[in-house]
């Protein structure tokens, strides 16, 4: 089993690196975006190399959805290394513009996306981009091997035990064990982890938001540059369309669907998949949606269809636990990303949020847990630096997801109400020529979690 030895460990306190057999010095469970931006960055922050424990067999190319990335993420990946920002946009595509359109594709009214860039920031740097998932995944994780991080694969966590001796035990399903000083709970909405820190599932657990959506990719190319939002009171839904790549075009349909059926949720087959795809098509095209908005389904990607009903519930009061031993922490479990704060995709800020949990975590233990000397890491205040995690990351996932479920509402009851649809089109339009854009998207994408970091440190919160 790999472990950090003492000869090959980064600079931590002798008492914190004691081990005996199958021992790290710091466990991320999850290697999805959000674990693996967190290895980074304890790297680059504290120096410490973290182990990665991903329950997927491997990682796969070509597979799965997309993302948007906006400054206050991208910001984070430039603090990690200025190389693998340029290495992810480079894999992305920029948006340029943010369109809201009816379904017919009459344009409602466009906006600059620059305009969610700060003032005295870069705009080539950190201007929003669609990006595939797998794509980001990849740029991370081969920054994580060049880094020297190891990321353990086929590691799926049934049972997590918190010990004074040890820190945390994990027990995978394999049968296999590790002991760990901290563990850092990055493994998504069903999370193990999460568990142990709320001491059982209890109302821990997502809800069903009432909401199907199916999405897949094309290799489509938008006819104008940007993300978009057409809307329907013919088909009683709404779409979300952009770009990855000058050929590839996202989409992504929201249907309400009263009853929660997950058993019809993930990855269709290809014969659902072109039945599906087809019957939508026809459907839309029927109830006199333009050609841009059905012909990303007719030549859809095979293998890209997937279905998702949304599951939500607000950020956790919780997000840490730890041992200690005649005062002293000896071990720790905290929580980031899904595991704490499932999102709904609205507002293109679910992974941005883990990016940002990610970047506020190291940074913290940057501030309080480095000596300013010796550089070497200490646990001496780690209980400080995660209850300042906690006092800045609950209110702000809280408030930035939960514009993201009011953006979701108000598309939709664009499409239930032909009445409020065209006061919301007006709502749109006076708001992007006021502001540039619509200012639900500002504080999102215009934070900087350094200075949030900064401002908390210096007021001694």
């Amino acid at each position: 089993m790999p472990r950090i030895s003492k000869k090959n460990a980064p600079a931590w306190e002798a008492s914190a690196v004691e081990s005996s057999g199958d021992d790290v010095t710091i466990a991320i469970v999850g290697g999805g975006i959000a674990g693996l931006v967190l290895a980074l960055s304890l790297h680059k922050n504290i120096g410490v190399v973290p182990t990665v424990y991903e329950q997927s067999k491997t990682f796969t190319d070509g597979v799965g959805g997309a993302i948007g990335m906006y400054p206050n993420g991208l910001r984070v990946i430039r603090d990690i290394s200025p190389d693998l920002l340029a290495t992810i946009r480079s894999a992305g595509y920029p948006y340029l513009y943010r369109r809201w359109y009816r379904h017919d594709g009459t344009q409602v009214v466009s906006a600059k996306e620059c305009v969610l860039v700060p003032s005295g920031s870069d705009e080539d740097e950190l201007a929003p981009i669609g990006i595939r998932r797998w794509k980001l995944q990849r740029a991370l994780c081969d920054a994580c091997e060049a880094a020297g991080i190891p990321i353990h694969f086929a590691k799926r966590v049934e049972s997590v035990h918190e010990t004074c001796q040890i820190g945390t035990r994990l027990i995978f399903s394999d049968g296999s064990k590790i002991n760990a000083r901290l563990v850092f709970g990055a493994d998504g909405v069903k999370s193990k982890v999460r568990d142990s820190v709320m001491h059982g599932p209890g109302k821990t657990e997502p809800e069903y938001t009432g909401v199907t959506c199916l999405m897949g990719s094309s290799s489509v190319p938008r006819p104008n540059r940007g993300i978009c939002f057409p809307s329907s009171v013919t088909t009683k839904c709404h779409m979300c369309t952009y770009p990855t790549g000058p050929n590839e075009t996202i989409f992504q349909i929201y249907f309400p669907t009263e009853v929660e059926n997950p058993e019809s949720w993930g990855t269709l087959s290809s014969g659902q998949e072109k039945r599906e795809v087809t019957e939508l098509a026809n459907q839309l095209e029927a109830d006199g949606w333009a050609a841009q908005f059905v012909e990303p389904l007719r030549k859809a990607t095979p293998g890209s269809i997937v279905r998702v009903g949304l599951r939500s519930r607000d950020p956790l009061t919780k997000w840490f636990n730890l041992a200690e031993k005649e005062g002293k922490v000896c071990g720790a479990i905290v929580l980031l990303g899904d595991a704490a704060h499932p999102p709904v995709p609205y507002i293109g800020q679910g992974a941005m949020m883990a990016i940002e949990d990610a970047g506020t975590i190291a940074f913290l233990l940057k501030k309080l847990c480095v000596d300013s000397n010796s550089g070497n890491f200490s646990m001496t205040n780690f209980r400080k630096a995660m209850t300042a995690y906690e006092r800045l990351r609950i209110p702000r996932t809280g408030n930035v997801l939960g514009k993201s479920k009011v953006l979701g509402k108000t598309q939709q009851d664009r499409a239930n109400g032909s009445w409020y649809n065209y006061f919301r089109e007006w709502s749109i339009w006076i708001q992007v020529k006021l502001y540039g854009t619509l200012p639900i998207m500002k504080p999102g994408a215009m934070y900087s979690y350094r200075d949030d970091v900064t401002k908390c440190l210096a007021a001694g919160e």
